[in-house]
């Protein structure tokens, strides 16, 4: 009897012993693995801001069949959500916030416990992309203090999880690559001319200079048909669809441009609700043809044509417009052809 209680005594010593050095652990940690993907960012960023997207390299489902994940209406983008139950109990995630193609911020929480930081960082390569994933967190609950101490804490506990998850999605994204390849583009020369005045008639918009390709997307399919049904409606003739950009800039990250029709000044424009008449005025303007995808090469384009300026001594004198030349439903993809306009003046 007398070695029963010692022993009870000891299991009592050791289980003290054990909470004591448990509830010593610090309680906050930061766990961060990253992985070289080869896929550009715009690919990888959609397919991590949206949860329904998961359950094809998640490493959590994986390994326990007991997680049923449950879908709001929204999955992605800011404010996107899922949850899910498992013999572990429930959670749930949300993204709280995002830059297209480069971070987004995301909520872990399990059950009623303080919930987690989830942050990803998407950085461009040579190979590809440099996918960092990381959570964080404050005030851990007793319990998993607990099982990060029997793994040797919580990088050892979770970091495995997160190697595995980017390597599924390393193997996701390849498979994405192959089947959706990285589409090319071509630019034009460069050609100056003096412009004729016209007019404009759109949408006015108003966004962030680091509004995703998607997005928009998603608002010229919005506007562009009714400004196609606007002319149908008003028997036009001699346009062009464009957009007419008098705003961007990148220190504020704001945005303001129209969405429509490009006219000859003579044109008689008839009123209509959502539409602003704007005036191109005469001037000098250069030019540049891009023939490849809609979203695809704007950049170069423009970076094109900002080296042009400088090297001839040319600067800003008005707004900035795109025009949509041929129907990109009759053309292959590397043949859709937007012209990019610019009214400039010499540098004083």
């Amino acid at each position: 009897m007398k070695i029963l209680k010692y022993l009870l005594l000891l299991l009592l010593v050791l289980v003290v012993a054990g909470a004591i050095y448990v509830e010593t652990r610090p309680s906050d940690f930061k766990i961060s693995r990253s992985k070289v993907i080869n896929a550009p960012p715009a690919a990888i960023f959609n397919n991590i801001s949206d949860f329904k997207n998961w359950e094809a390299w998640n490493p959590w489902m994986e390994k326990d069949s007991t997680i049923v994940a449950s879908y709001p209406e929204q999955t992605a983008g800011i404010g996107g959500s899922y949850s899910w139950t498992s013999k572990d109990g429930p959670g749930r995630m949300k993204n709280l916030s995002m830059v297209a193609n480069k971070s987004l911020e995301q909520e872990l929480q399990f059950a009623d416990y303080d919930p987690n930081k989830v942050t990803w960082k998407l950085e461009e390569v040579e190979e590809g992309t440099k996918v960092t994933w990381t959570m964080s967190g404050e005030n851990s609950p007793f319990m998993f203090k607990m099982f990060a101490a029997l793994y040797g804490g919580m990088d050892n506990m979770i970091g495995p999880d997160y190697e595995k998850g980017l390597e599924n999605l390393n193997n996701v994204m390849t498979e994405y690559m192959k089947n959706n390849p990285i589409p090319t583009f071509r630019l034009g020369e460069i050609s100056q001319h003096e412009g004729s005045a016209k007019q404009f008639t759109g949408y006015y918009q108003k966004t962030s200079t680091e509004t995703s390709p998607e997005e928009m997307t998603k608002l010229f399919m919005q506007f562009m048909p009714k400004a196609g049904q606007y002319a149908a409606a008003n028997k036009l003739e001699n346009y062009t669809p464009g957009a007419l950009y008098i705003k961007w800039d990148e220190e504020t990250k704001e945005a303001e441009f129209y969405i429509g029709l490009l006219l000859d000044n003579d044109t008689a424009i008839p009123d209509a609700d959502g539409m602003t008449k704007s005036i191109i005025p005469a001037g000098k303007v250069i030019k540049i043809s891009k023939f490849g995808p809609y979203g695809i090469g704007d950049m170069e384009a423009h970076m094109k044509i900002a080296t042009y300026m400088n090297e001839n001594k040319l600067v800003p004198a008005g707004p900035v417009w795109e025009l949509y030349v041929n129907d990109p439903t009759t053309v292959k993809p590397e043949d859709v052809q937007t012209d990019i306009y610019y009214l400039v003046k010499t540098a004083e």
